[in-house]
């Protein structure tokens, strides 16, 4: 959280005070290759509503984005051995104050 203060041009301890009695939780979703994917059930397109999601990817993939300027949804092309960080709701709404 310090780094991304830092990067927004925050003061370092911008967010302490908002996550000092916090909640976290862990969430594992795992999709293997399927031979039918019109068959297949998966986490439906949401916004992260927590502060920091951390995905990693395989051959598979799956991710998409929403993008801004026409609302489409795109694939996220999968990099391997790389990890995605999600700023999550949280932190749009902490930066506003």
């Amino acid at each position: 959280m310090e780094f991304i203060a830092l990067s927004l041009g925050l003061p370092v301890n911008r967010f302490d005070s908002f996550f000092k009695d916090h909640t976290t939780f862990t969430r594992l979703n795992h999709y293997p290759p399927c031979t039918s994917p019109h068959l297949a059930l998966g986490v439906v397109r949401h916004k992260d509503s927590g502060a920091l999601t951390v995905l990693t990817q395989d051959e598979v993939g799956g991710l998409e984005v929403k993008r801004k300027s026409d609302g489409e949804w795109i694939l996220v092309k999968p990099t391997a051995d790389a990890y995605i960080i999600n700023v999550g709701d949280v932190i749009q709404v902490r930066t506003l104050f």
